[in-house]
């Protein structure tokens, strides 16, 4: 189990701190927005912003995170913007 604040909610959710970001909150959270596509981070279907910063979720664990602000596009559209 990991808490992660996710568009201004916390959330304890059953995952390990080892999976990738982008799956915990497509699958476990519901937020079907941020989702997977290259799994090398360049298409940017799995941005979200982390802190402010926008990141590539395919490339982080959720242990990564845990503690920090995370913003997906159903919160902040301008999240998937051109960076």
């Amino acid at each position: 189990m990991v808490s992660l604040h996710v568009n201004g909610g916390d959330f304890v959710v059953d995952a390990q701190e080892n999976e990738l970001l982008v799956w915990v909150i497509h699958e476990k959270l519901g937020l079907t927005k941020t989702r997977f596509g290259c799994g090398l981070a360049s298409c940017g279907a799995c941005k979200v912003r982390v802190d402010g910063e926008v990141v590539h979720s395919c490339a982080l664990n959720v242990g990564d995170v845990v503690g920090k602000k995370i913003t997906t596009e159903e919160a902040d559209p301008s999240v998937k913007e051109r960076q």
